[in-house]
């Protein structure tokens, strides 16, 4: 009997000791609880910024770094303007540096109004997000059931858009890729696009991407297709960091 007793027990400790399996919704925290992190191969100012929740502006002036932001694999990249005795974060993000594109964007926040028709339920805060206008012009990335929204409280950074395995996905707005890879935890084949010195927009879960870093893009230009690459099932996972922090894309994008 106590045999046994000591077997249920260790089977309990050895189903607990596997990988955690990541959300799709908790992609990067907002904040990183590190100040610091080591460069490895892959990785870049704009995906150790992304997966730290920073503007790549900070973590740039911080280590002084000047554009094209070329790193080198044992760099030491601080995450903070403060102390250079602080805690190393221990995972790493990968990709490969790139210049930056300038557009001037303008932002006007306009009256309140549905963002898009789709059969999720919002909750009462979501279903009216304050609608901003930006010299982008913001479209859709792709055409699909949305089925999950942006919620800061439940750290879901974007939305996700179902669709059919090799859907076309499409740049949001014009700019410049800044990376392509599967580097960042979470996202699977990933496109990160900037667009001017404040917004980035990033694509998850691609079967195969049709642009590389470096690529100037044009808005509505087919930059990927969709896939499920580190999620359950075919969606793109969606996303706009302005000044390097998530916020709504339905405040965005065109109603639908």
């Amino acid at each position: 009997m106590r045999s046994g007793i000591l077997l249920g027990a260790l089977l309990v400790l050895i189903g607990c000791s596997g990988a955690p399996v990541v959300p799709v919704s908790d992609l990067t925290a907002t904040r990183s609880p590190y100040a610091a992190r080591v460069v490895r191969e892959g990785d870049t100012l704009y995906t150790i910024a992304w997966e730290a929740g920073l503007d790549y502006r900070d973590v740039a002036r911080w280590n002084d770094l000047e554009p094209p932001y070329a790193l080198k694999v044992g760099q030491r990249i601080a995450l903070g303007g403060a102390s250079k005795n602080v805690t190393q974060a221990p995972e790493p993000a990968q990709t490969a540096p790139s210049q930056a594109t300038t557009v001037q964007a303008e932002e006007v926040v306009v009256s309140q109004t549905p963002t898009a028709t789709t059969p999720v339920a919002p909750s009462a805060d979501q279903s009216l997000p304050k609608r901003v206008q930006t010299a982008h012009g913001w479209i859709w990335p792709a055409e699909g059931e949305l089925i999950a929204r942006f919620d800061e409280e439940r750290n879901s950074n974007g939305i996700d858009i179902a669709g059919i395995d090799g859907d076309p996905v499409r740049a949001a707005a014009a700019g410049k890729v800044v990376y392509a890879g599967t580097g960042l935890r979470g996202y699977g084949l990933l496109l990160i696009i900037k667009h001017d010195e404040t917004y980035l927009s990033a694509y998850a879960h691609n079967r195969v991407v049709t642009v590389q870093e470096g690529d100037t893009i044009d808005k509505g230009q087919i930059i990927a297709e969709m896939g499920q690459t580190g999620t359950d099932s075919v969606r793109l996972h969606f996303e706009i960091r302005r000044d390097g922090q998530p916020v709504n894309p339905l405040s965005y994008l065109p109603p639908n």
